[in-house]
């Protein structure tokens, strides 16, 4: 997806630095073999340290320094970590190397056949599908600096192919690279035996230690990713080959979904034969092998122009059953248009196959044209059931006066999103209640968002000190002097804009000033992960099927041990909560989905309480413009699109029809028309009772 993409665990205040004794890669070569034993030996000692500063933390706790209360609370989560952490002590090294004799004997293998097909048996190979992009990406590693960045689910999170996937209709576990898997007895380990003929695009085999080397380049010395670092350290316990067709992931806890957690892509070693501490540089153009149907083949990157993805003819898994009716065009063009009226203009004239008109301006105003009314463009309407992405204002409370409680809860009341919504949106967006909304039982049903209140703003900012107008101009002042105003970061877009400028004209209302701070999309990004913003108008994307929190509220991403503020974390509310950090730890380890439940709700809870976020608008579906040749899945198992996707572009099961568009181009041509296509597909729309409507045509 672009936008980009869960018991008391991560002991991020005992010591859970990086690994930096490592300084084993500093020859430009790849070198897996000398540098595992390396990491083995850093698990081992980083495991001792969290066993020896928990139980030196008991005996402290033993002086009475906390209340009873306290203790127990506080005892009971480390007594959580430190049988995980002995756990993880008893199964040995971190990587291991086994045969297939070493198998447990009573392993029942899985391979989710099962399931329904995805994607439509009328679909047909070839073709071209062109887009637009707003930006070049300014790098195409798949990890390291810069690499999280729009156009990395375009050319890895939305194609590769890992261990396995989630079947995106029924939520359950379909293959992927893993012909098959297993569960191991201790609930934690998963088994995974490989296709026999899985191969990365430039055609060379997959083999189990590729997924150890995917660790290896996120984990060495040679790349900065901290995040990554502490998540492969604490969220994976071992990693075990059987051979070359056979590799064992393990967990640290059993989870819900184990396979899903466990599931992991393949890295080929073959392309990193010069990995080394010039990384970042020496593979910034360079695309890898991946599992993939595309790859970028010499000269399809175009810097600054376009990035043609090309389908692999021979891909490994073509014809097998859950891949054989997607990713049917052969080449994917995305051209670089910063400017979207431009690229409006490009799609009306038919240089741009697909459009997404969910907005009020292009639904009611310019998709009201010629070649809607002739019939060479098609309007639907798409309801999907994918979590509903947080559009909204995200405060950085380490910037004054954000760091006071009162202010940021005032901004909440202040926030007049309705009016946004019945302006701009006409009416089409609802409110989002919180943090999270569309993952059924692990939203927070209590928690709802604050309504626009003029008298609830103002009691909330006096309470900060903010109860003057010594200007007359209706904007608040603190008996400092300081004047009540806030910075607003956000795209420089038409629609941004007039969104914002509502929010600014309704706020003042409430004595607050939103100086509007208009920036290219790239350059508020830029600002936003570097902490640099009071507040910005953003939208993290998630996934299903569980909601993140970890990234974006454990103080770990906001701070480092010194108490500076971290930058190019996904935490940009500088968020610093004690209860949250225990919380995000558990819930990244909860072992079952009441667990999860549980948790979850608390956590928004706390979010809400905090301020930092100000629920802006959600779309229950998604409006999109095509050219009649862009043909959907209309079948029993797809209608037009899986429901788990976020654009229905995502999902690769649309295909090209060559015949229709020579019929379209011709007709165009002669004046000839076709009927005017403007359809609704809610199959997959949730009503009132909280059930998806069974069949579109009720």
């Amino acid at each position: 997806m672009r936008y980009l993409n869960v018991v008391f665990v991560l002991v991020i205040m005992l010591g859970a630095g990086g690994c930096q004794q490592f300084d084993e890669n500093q020859a430009a070569k790849a070198d897996f073999d000398a540098w595992y034993p390396d990491y083995n030996r850093y698990i081992r000692n980083w495991l001792a340290k969290q066993v020896g500063a928990i139980e030196k933390k008991y005996d402290g706790d033993e002086n009475g320094s906390l209340d009873k209360n306290e203790t127990a609370r506080i005892s009971a989560g480390d007594k959580k970590i430190l049988s995980r952490m002995k756990a993880r002590q008893e199964m040995g090294d971190y990587f291991q190397f086994k045969t297939e004799a070493d198998l447990p004997t009573n392993l029942i293998w899985q391979n989710g056949m099962e399931q329904p097909e995805i994607g439509d048996p009328a679909s047909k190979k070839g073709g071209t599908f062109r887009y637009f992009i707003s930006s070049f990406p300014p790098t195409i590693r798949p990890f390291g600096p810069n690499s999280n960045n729009s156009f990395r689910g375009e050319l890895y999170d939305n194609i590769e192919v890992g261990l396995i996937e989630l079947h995106p209709e029924t939520g359950e576990v379909i293959p992927g690279v893993a012909k098959e898997w297993a569960y191991g007895e201790d609930n934690k380990t998963v088994f995974f035996r490989l296709h026999p003929d899985a191969a990365y695009n430039d055609g060379v085999p997959v083999k189990a230690k590729d997924f150890m080397w995917w660790v290896y380049l996120r984990a060495s010395d040679n790349v900065v990713t901290p995040w990554f670092k502490q998540y492969l350290r604490e969220q994976f316990a071992q990693f075990t080959t059987y051979g070359e067709g056979i590799i064992a992931i393990t967990l640290p806890e059993p989870k819900p979904k184990l396979a899903y957690y466990a599931n992991v892509p393949p890295s080929p070693p073959h392309f990193y034969e010069e990995y080394g501490p010039d990384y970042k540089t020496r593979y910034q153009w360079k695309i890898p092998p991946t599992t993939a149907a595309y790859t970028v083949k010499p000269g399809d990157l175009v810097k600054g122009v376009s990035i043609t993805l090309s389908r692999v003819n021979d891909w490994w898994a073509k014809d097998k059953k859950f891949f054989k009716y997607r990713f049917n065009v052969d080449r994917l063009r995305y051209t670089v248009v910063r400017d979207r009226s431009k690229a409006w203009e490009l799609f009306r004239a038919g240089e741009i196959d697909y459009f997404p008109i969910t907005l009020p301006e292009y639904w009611y105003q310019k998709s009201e044209m010629p070649p809607v009314f002739n019939g060479y463009v098609e309007r639907y309407t798409w309801y999907n059931r994918f979590p509903r992405i947080p559009w909204s204002l995200y405060l950085n409370s380490a910037k004054p006066p954000l760091d006071n409680k009162d202010v940021r809860l005032g901004i909440c009341y202040a926030a007049n999103w309705q009016k946004v919504i019945d302006v701009v949106f006409r009416g089409d967006a609802t409110r989002l209640p919180g943090w999270t909304k569309g993952y059924g039982r692990f939203d927070n049903p209590k928690v709802m968002a604050r309504p626009f209140s003029i008298t609830k703003a103002k009691e909330h900012f006096a309470k900060a000190g903010y109860s003057v107008d010594k200007d007359n101009d209706g904007i608040l002042d603190h008996a400092n002097g300081q004047r009540l105003e806030v910075i607003l970061t956000c795209s420089n877009n038409p629609t941004r804009k007039a969104m914002m400028l509502i929010l600014q004209e309704e706020a003042r209302k409430a004595g607050l000033d939103l100086v509007l701070d208009f920036l290219d999309h790239t350059v508020v990004y830029k600002k936003e992960m570097q902490k640099e913003h009071q507040a910005v108008f953003s939208g993290w994307g998630f996934r299903p099927p569980y909601p993140r929190y970890f990234e974006y509220f454990h103080s770990n991403n906001a701070y480092d041990e010194q108490g500076q503020l971290k930058h190019n974390t996904n935490n940009v509310f500088s968020f610093k909560d004690d209860r949250m950090d225990q919380l995000a730890s558990a819930y990244r380890n909860a072992r079952s989905e009441d667990e999860l439940e549980e948790y979850a709700h608390e956590m928004q809870q706390i979010i809400h309480d905090s301020g930092v976020y100000v629920p802006g608008y959600m779309m229950e579906f998604v409006r999109v413009g095509c050219w009649r040749w862009v043909r959907w899945p209309d079948c029993e198992s797809t209608e037009f699109c899986p429901p788990s996707y976020y654009v229905p572009f995502e999902s690769y099961v649309y295909w090209i029809d060559e015949d229709v568009k020579r019929e379209t181009e011709a007709a165009k041509r002669s004046g000839k028309t076709f009927p005017e296509v403007e359809a609704t597909k809610d199959r997959y729309r949730v009503f009132s009772q909280g059930n998806p409507k069974p069949n579109s045509n009720e």
